[in-house]
């Protein structure tokens, strides 16, 4: 389980966290520091770094001519500039198609785990170039036992191509065959599965859930609720803050 999620968690450092707010607040309107981090703290529920870091990244960012100042009644309002608009393009350009994909996956994980929020219909696998970063930010290892212990509950025995099938059309998310088998395994050998072979070929393995899988199910489903929650907050604040602006890239 993932106990301190952060911005770092989701593949953003906080001086890119950071940059993308700033330039995201100030193509809206010109602002004064204080009022900056005062919406940042009431949009997003996140850990932050403190105002003076906030401060030291808007200094950069004037540095190096992504925002301007203008002086008004004693304070310094940051302005963007083009060369600013141009950068809040190209993180639109490389973070948001990622993280849209992303949470659609993260969204359908959540609906299963809680049967609330949004569930989008799969049209697609999640990408592959996208795979090993879903893999970072969550416990790839909790979902599919989560889904391996669900599917179980059903009493009848299932085989590891059934939950590979199912995480593929219901999830949108592609798991390795070798990984799965991997997974059961241990899931056998720590007394949540208990499985028996199809045949003496040994090709398909089937699998129940035992006594022990039953009493910690709910444990492991609520540890990947948590996780993907917060996650799926995230994911939700940074697609906010990276929302097309029709004056962004335009000459």
């Amino acid at each position: 389980m993932m106990e301190n999620i952060s911005v770092e968690s989701i593949g953003l450092s906080q001086r890119e966290f950071l940059t993308l707010y700033l330039l995201s607040s100030l193509l809206k309107k010109e602002n004064y520091p204080r009022a900056i981090y005062f919406d940042l703290k009431n949009s997003f529920s996140g850990k932050i770094h403190s105002y003076d870091y906030l401060c030291k990244i808007a200094r950069q960012l004037v540095n190096s001519g992504h925002l301007s100042i203008n002086k008004n009644k004693g304070r310094n309002y940051y302005q963007i500039t083009e060369k600013g608009k141009e950068l809040f393009k190209w993180y639109q350009d490389n973070f948001s198609v990622r993280f849209t994909e992303v949470k659609k996956v993260i969204d359908r994980f959540m609906h299963d785990l809680t049967g609330s929020g949004q569930n989008p219909p799969v049209t697609n696998d999640l990408p592959e170039e996208y795979r090993s970063y879903f893999s970072k930010i969550v416990s790839v290892k909790d979902l599919v036992r989560y889904v391996t212990l669900k599917t179980a509950f059903s009493k009848r025995p299932i085989y590891m191509g059934e939950i590979a099938d199912l995480l593929k059309h219901k999830f949108g998310w592609i798991a390795s065959n070798g990984y799965l088998y991997d997974l059961s395994h241990e899931m056998e050998e720590t007394g949540l599965l208990v499985g028996r072979w199809e045949s003496e070929k040994r090709t398909k393995r089937y699998l129940r859930i035992t006594d022990e899988g039953q009493h910690h199910y709910k444990q492991i489903a609520d540890s990947a609720a948590h996780q993907v929650q917060e996650i799926q907050k995230y994911l939700s604040s940074i697609l906010t803050f990276l929302e097309k602006d029709e004056g962004v890239g335009k000459q």
